[in-house]
């Protein structure tokens, strides 16, 4: 993914882009059906009053202003339920929620609609033609009006809650899994041993959100340079932590070059960092494991969920003619995906027999099915049961962790 590609994606999820895209829509509509109702016929079968289209539009114009706030007002309440009951860092992913995005846009951009065509009509700028044309057009944004109302209240009393985010948590980390299991090291080559070069820092501090591989293996292979990548997407660069180091010569132009290959940011991101999900999953089986909450049921829900997402899937095999053989990548630890997702939970839940049996018996399930994770579950599982031990007293649970860790002595 080039870095354009990145931004755009960005752009897309960000709340104010479709209302403006809708809106853009709206008055592009317009102006057509003024400028198209040059090309009909004198004589037209139908007759379309001003008053008729007017009242229909007026109807719209006011009623929609209303359910615009109403939807708006709506999605903070949700965006505020949701930073409070599961994570802060889950809530980019309910306000880049396509469907929300969509209805809202709907009824912003119908709304603009009607205020444009009642001016429109109002100035007397639209022939016989162009009113027939213009009420066509009315009826059609009636119809999806009506749509996105409905889609909108079957989405309403779903949207901020705790299941529903752990689902678009979930879709996320997925989409990630799958986009690094098909590009585990950015088609560029393993990073072995310890690389050397130039060190090129980042010119902020902030979280390595994406880089464009391509982009540096053309600066590489027009430099004549080697590339070790330092910082993988979710890292924290700072002047303790290069971005890369760079083997050859260049000067302070290419610099700049290459770090601006580099999208880094105060937040992490999901799109290319898979263990952000897995971040911010944890966090909701903490905040659903606090005395303030004690909602044990919320931590099994996400460890079931990253069951799932864990279970079946493995890194890729790196291709040994790497299109960016100028770059080396370092490799992503099973370790660290396990640990992201489970030592939280293994450290907050140690109380809760039932919270700890459930973890156990996924990296059980994880250890047998999967090969490539299986180290790492069996270390986990052994952690978490020594954070139990120490936790649990009575009998009956002490006998029930030990027969859950069975597998992993």
């Amino acid at each position: 993914m080039t870095r354009l590609s990145f931004n755009f994606r960005q752009l897309l999820n960000t709340m104010w882009f479709l209302p403006a895209a809708f809106s853009a829509i709206a008055m592009l509509t317009i102006a057509l059906a003024f400028y198209v109702a040059r090309w009909a016929p004198d004589e037209l079968p139908v007759s379309i009053s001003q008053e008729a289209i007017e009242s229909v539009l007026q109807i719209l114009a006011t009623s929609l202003l209303t359910v615009a706030v109403f939807a708006l007002s709506t999605l903070v309440s949700a965006l505020s339920s949701a930073s409070a009951a599961t994570s802060p860092r889950a809530v980019s992913l309910i306000i880049g929620d396509r469907g929300a995005q969509t209805s809202i846009s709907v009824f912003i951009g119908a709304f603009l609609f009607s205020i444009l065509a009642i001016l429109g009509l109002s100035a007397g700028i639209y022939s016989s033609a162009g009113r027939l044309l213009l009420f066509s057009v009315t009826l059609a944004v009636v119809a999806v009006v009506i749509a996105a109302l409905i889609h909108w209240i079957a989405q309403i009393s779903n949207i901020g809650r705790v299941g529903q985010t752990i689902d678009r948590v979930e879709e996320a980390t997925a989409e990630a899994l799958q986009t690094f299991e098909d590009h585990p090291l950015f088609d560029g080559r393993l990073l072995e041993g310890e690389p050397t070069g130039r060190p090129v820092f980042a010119g902020k501090l902030g979280y390595v959100q994406h880089f464009d591989a391509a982009r540096l293996q053309k600066l590489a292979e027009k430099h004549d340079l080697q590339i070790a990548i330092t910082a993988r997407p979710g890292a924290y660069a700072s002047p303790l932590r290069p971005l890369m180091l760079v083997d050859g010569a260049f000067d302070d132009e290419v610099l700049l070059e290459l770090v601006s290959a580099f999208v880094v940011g105060d937040q992490r991101s999901f799109e290319s960092d898979p263990r952000f999900g897995f971040v911010v999953l944890a966090e909701i089986a903490d905040r659903a494991l606090s005395p303030a909450v004690n909602d044990p049921g919320t931590a099994i829900d996400v460890v079931g969920t990253v069951t799932r997402l864990l279970v079946d899937w493995h890194p890729g095999e790196a291709d040994g003619d790497a299109t960016n053989d100028r770059l080396a990548v370092p490799a992503l630890a099973a370790r660290d995906l396990l640990e992201d997702a489970f030592r939280p939970i293994a450290r907050d839940g140690a109380a809760t027999v039932e919270v700890v049996t459930h973890l156990l018996g996924s990296l059980e399930v994880i250890s047998t099915v999967n090969p490539y994770l299986r180290a790492a579950a069996l270390a986990m599982a052994r952690d978490a049961t020594g954070r139990a031990r120490h936790a649990l007293h009575a009998p009956a649970d002490l006998e029930a962790l030990e027969t859950a860790a069975a597998f992993a002595r």
